[in-house]
Formats: structure tokens, sequence, C-alpha cells
């Protein structure tokens, strides 16, 4: 079987000689600049059972990479997979979707089985939901279960596609569009914003003298085998253990909250942030803290996301699963479940638009406070946990620690212990 990764750059070198795809180097994994929007879509065509929403207005290459990279992971025609991909539209019936029953089957034995025709898009393991908010949130639903179960269903039978490729594009709120629903959001691995091509790019797309279908054909093909060998070379890639701590804190610090029941502020149900709960806490306005400046918090299902995710741009990059490719991949997972507090976001250099760079920021200030000022804490409680330290003196010594994670996790989970 050829080098997965290198057939993979290959695919990358096709994309941008054919003038397919130009876009802008806005990512940094340490001193490697790359684009976004291609290498979170890569990520997501090596996982498998996991959705990426590409947000961006009209015209910004979401949809027909997508495709395209459909195309080459799946061997086949761009028609092809543009015909799989499913449009959203308020009348856009569950029937056109998935499927509907044979009609037929009624000239059969009436005590013959229900059959359903599944439509190629229930079926494919390269599922694209074209602008998915221009869906009512009563048809997000199905999109809902499919994400939750891993399963399609329709009057009582139940197709399995198998480990499958989720991808989803978004325009901005238009007058045809409805929200997201939050369950549906927590439920997609990773949103990216899709740029328009800048100048230079733009040149370089009108010397492009063949149609986007017929320059298709020239991108290299990756067959059944090779397709099916990505999960398990993610898998292979190893995360330095000081990543695997800086996820767990990241979820702690946006979802620890001293005033929410059981600490834990995905358990808030009509007081958050946004509505004064904060007023008056000591941890409020400090800038080092992220549990104050949004309103939810995170899901464990973004541990295993920030896991994946960083293993496979890891892979794609050709490095070390370490705590530069968490800093980058980082943002882009979590921003779309968060919503920050709107007197901050409105700040310079924000101004109510950048609430990627924003939750970028709170990042980056908690892995640096988990690899820096938490460093003797995290220590005292692996030590007392791992029997090298006495459960009480690691106690008294997390007591001295006005930090959320050592009052409000580490110190009760020492506490079962004692």
């Amino acid at each position: 079987m050829p080098d997965l990764l290198n057939k993979t750059k290959e695919l990358i070198q096709s994309l941008e000689a054919l003038r397919l795809h130009l876009g802008k180097a806005d990512l940094s994994i340490g001193d490697q600049r790359i684009n976004a929007q291609l290498y979170f879509s890569l990520a997501n065509a090596c996982l498998r059972n996991k959705a990426i929403l590409l947000y961006g207005g009209m015209g910004a290459n979401k949809t027909t990479l997508v495709n395209l990279l459909g195309a080459s992971f799946t061997d086949q025609s761009f028609d092809d997979v543009e015909n799989l991909m499913i449009s959203g539209h308020p009348e856009q019936t569950e029937e056109k979707i998935v499927g509907f029953i044979d009609p037929r089957q009624w000239s059969s034995s009436p005590s013959s089985a229900m059959e359903i025709l599944w439509t190629p898009w229930a079926k494919s393991r390269w599922k694209v939901i074209n602008e998915i908010n221009r869906f009512p949130s009563g048809k997000q639903n199905l999109f809902f279960e499919i994400l939750q179960k891993r399963k399609i269903g329709y009057v009582g039978r139940v197709i399995e596609p198998g480990s499958t490729c989720y991808f989803a594009t978004m325009n901005p709120d238009f007058s045809s569009t409805y929200p997201l629903d939050e369950a549906l959001l927590d439920r997609i691995s990773a949103c990216v914003p899709a740029a328009q091509p800048d100048f230079l790019a733009g040149l370089s797309l009108s010397k492009r003298d063949r149609e986007v279908w017929e320059l298709a054909k020239d991108l290299p093909r990756f067959t059944k085998a090779e397709f099916d060998a990505f999960p398990e070379c993610i898998a292979k890639v190893k995360l330095d253990t000081r990543v695997e701590l800086a996820i767990i804190s990241l979820l702690k610090d946006f979802t620890l909250c001293e005033r929410a029941p059981g600490f834990d502020k995905t358990q808030l149900s009509g007081a958050n942030p946004s509505k004064g709960l904060c007023a008056g806490c000591h941890y409020f306005n400090n800038p080092e803290l992220c549990c104050w400046q949004v309103d939810e918090g995170l899901s464990d299902r973004v541990r295993q996301d920030l896991r994946d995710y960083t293993k496979a741009m890891a892979f794609l990059t050709d490095k070390v699963g370490d705590i530069e490719v968490l800093r980058a991949v980082a943002p882009y997972i979590i921003w779309h479940r968060l919503t920050p507090l709107r007197s901050m976001l409105e700040r310079s250099p924000y101004y109510g638009a950048g609430k990627l760079a924003y939750i970028s920021e709170l990042v980056e200030r908690s892995i640096n406070r988990t690899m820096n000022e938490r460093g003797e804490m995290n220590m005292i409680f692996s030590g007392a946990v791992d029997g090298e330290i006495p459960v009480k003196e690691a106690i008294k010594r997390l007591s001295e620690y006005d930090d959320p994670i050592a009052r409000f996790d580490y110190l009760p989970a020492l506490e079962k212990m004692f």
C-alpha cells in the first residue's frame, strides 16, 4: 500500500497546481503555515464518524472543496460525489434525504416486510450537507439523530452506513436561514471559517481554463483499502502527556463554575454569566480565567474531538502530537460551541465579529496557565493519586491554590480518597 501521508501531500499539491484550492495560509503550527479550511477537511476525511462545519460567505470554495476531496478519497467522479450531496431548503423532505417506502411491495404479498428504498446519500460513507442552516429546526433534528446514533431510521427501518465522514457548509445569516440548534452544534466536531480568495489567488483562478469537474479527473485517487486505512494511521499517532493534561484542563477551565450545581456549568438552566451569574464572584473579571467569559460549559465529547483532530493534524503535517499542534487545533473545536460575554467580545480588537479570535485567546491563556503556573499544583495532585504523596498532605497543599481546578475538582476528588 502506498504511503498515505505522501499520497495526501500529492493531493494537496495537485489542488494547488490545478488551481482548485488556493486558500490563505491562515493557520500556524509551530513554524509551519497551512490553510485551515483545507487541512481540517483533510483531517475529517482521515477520521470517521466526525462532522466538520465550513462556515463562510458564498463563493468561498466550501462545497466545491469538500466534493473535490470526496472524489479523491472515495475514487468517484466529481459529478457523482456532487449528486450525492443534499442541500438545505425549508421544503426538503425526509423522503428526499434518506429514503421512501418501495411502492412495488404493495403488489406483492400483504405479509411481506416493508421495504425502504434508501437514497444514495443515506448509504454513502461521504455525507455532505450543503447550507445546513437553510433547514428549519425540525429538519435539523434529523441530522442531530444521525450524528448521535450513527444510524439512519425511517418508518421503523434502520440503515447503518458504517464509518462515515460528515461535512456540512453554512452561510452567514440571511433571510432564508435558521439558527443551528445548540445540541446539533455540540455534535459538530470542528467549525472552520472559509475566506474568499485573496488578490493573487483571484488572478490565478482567472487563468483556470477548464471546468472543475474536468480538472478533478487529474487528482490523485485513493482505493477503498487506502481510504479505510486512514483511521488506523491516525490512531498510531501518540500524544504528548502535556497535551492530555492541557486538554482536560481546557474543558475544566470553560466548565467549572463556583455557582453552578456540582460546580458544573453544563447543568445551568436560565442563569449564566451574561445574565449576571458571576457578579460578586472573586473570579469575576480575572482575565486569566475563562469561566466567567462564556455562557456554556464544554461536554466530554469535546475532549475526544480535541484528541482526534490533534492526532489527525499531527499526521497531516508530519509532526509529533505535541502542545503546538493542540494550540492550533483547539480553537476550531471549541469556538462554535460557546457564547462569549458580549461586553468582552465587543471590545478591541474583536469588535463583536471576531469570535474565533476571542476564543483562541482564551484557549491560549488556558494552555499557558496549565503549562506554567499550574505545574506544581498538577504534580501535587498526580503525586497523591499515584500514592507518592499522602492524600492529607496533598489536600493541605492544594488548599493554598486559588485556582478553580484545584478548588472544585482536585480537592473534592482527593477528599473522596481520604
